[in-house]
């Protein structure tokens, strides 16, 4: 009998009594309110050895994701595993003849019926010993906060704990996580600032707390926080806006006269018409923005554009370098680490798609220019994430 033989005669059952579908693997729509969130585990054995139990892992995600589990199931300790595509710890202990399998994710009323049908599709490819128990673990405990920083930054402070580690992942801007103790730190964009929304989770809330206070220490250091398209922002406003006064005529308008919903695109033309409006698109025309920190004062802070032509996300190296344009701050007040970032506006021709070098220096009061930080930086027409 095959692997997937096994695995369809003694887990599809189990995943009907479940209410999920065998065809599809999704959960069925659930009748009751959301229950609070727990962390769900499950324990099991394998006849495999962990070595084996990583190659058929390996043959299921690439099968699946079109990646292999050096990828999609990254190790982050001994014998600990992060799934990436479902965010859960898989770990693996050696027993007599096999190996003992513990699966744990974060679920509440919703979620929960979906991950026991990802553990249990987990499970039966490495055969584990049906039926699978599960439990409900006390909760994982989440702060939240919307930070000026990039991957990198994350990067740099999980490098400073030796239990954190940085997980290159698609599913995430960024992820850091550990085992001992059980963290989960994500990054995803907020809007189109530079900003990332950063949730940290925990064992316990003081613990999320304390590590996103680390964090944000960690950015109150000299250097770029993020990079962002005045152009872009203030065009994503006058459609949003224009989106929401049409929403607001459609629920409003009485059911007893018929009123045809009015477009989108001609309340954009009334927006953009207004005076004031009509000011501020003509003042972020072409205008490019940084925020930054700096730690002492300088006589002047100069911002370097440079395009590196032909350079990818995925590692190309740039074809040419192509110097776009400079601005300067003069004499600029270092901020308290509580404050605002510093902003620099700089007004260049309008960027493409691309890849962008930042160079942010600093004039002392001899006159000379130190380089306080160097950025690269994707920009896709809205939005600059860091290379």
């Amino acid at each position: 009998m095959t692997t997937s033989h096994r695995f369809a005669a003694v887990f599809l059952p189990l995943f009907g009594a479940m209410g999920i579908g065998a065809g599809t693997g999704h959960a069925q729509p659930l009748t009751l309110p959301a229950s609070p969130e727990v962390l769900l585990t499950t324990h099991f054995r394998s006849p495999l050895s962990y070595e084996k139990a990583l190659t058929r892992l390996d043959e299921y995600y690439d099968q699946e994701l079109g990646r292999k589990a050096g990828i999609a199931l990254p190790l982050i300790g001994p014998r600990q595993h992060f799934d990436l595509w479902h965010d859960m710890w898989v770990l693996f202990d050696a027993t007599d003849g096999g190996t003992t399998i513990t699966i744990k994710r974060p679920v509440d009323g919703t979620t929960s019926r979906l991950a026991k049908g990802w553990m249990l599709n987990l499970a039966g490819h490495v055969d584990g010993a049906a039926p699978l128990e599960f439990k409900e673990e006390a909760a994982l405990h989440s702060v939240d906060a919307d930070l000026y920083l990039t991957a990198r930054d994350l990067s740099r402070i999980a490098a400073s704990d030796g239990a954190l580690k940085l997980l290159a992942t698609w599913e995430h801007q960024g992820l850091a996580v550990s085992t001992t103790p059980m963290v989960l730190v994500t990054l995803a964009p907020a809007g189109l600032h530079g900003s990332h929304h950063v949730v940290v989770t925990a064992e316990t809330t003081a613990a999320a707390k304390l590590l996103l206070s680390r964090i944000q220490q960690g950015i109150a250091k000299p250097g770029i926080y993020a990079a962002s398209s005045e152009d872009a922002e203030i065009e994503e406003e006058i459609k949003n806006t224009a989106q929401g006064k049409a929403d607001t005529l459609g629920v409003t308008t009485s059911q007893a006269i018929y009123i045809p919903q009015m477009d989108p695109k001609l309340i954009e033309m009334k927006v953009r018409a207004d005076p004031e409006m009509s000011k501020r698109l003509a003042a972020a025309q072409h205008q490019y923005d940084i925020r930054f920190r700096i730690d002492k004062p300088y006589r002047k802070i100069v911002v370097t554009w440079t395009e590196l032509v032909g350079a990818t996300p995925a590692g190309a190296s740039p074809e040419a370098v192509r110097p776009l344009g400079k601005s300067i701050l003069t004499a600029p007040k270092p901020p308290s680490p509580n404050a605002p970032q510093l902003v620099a506006r700089t007004r260049l021709e309008p960027l493409k798609p691309g890849a962008y070098r930042l160079t942010l220096e600093g004039e002392s009061s001899t006159a000379e220019l130190q380089k306080i930080d160097e950025r690269t930086f994707w920009f896709d027409g809205r939005v600059f994430e860091e290379m």
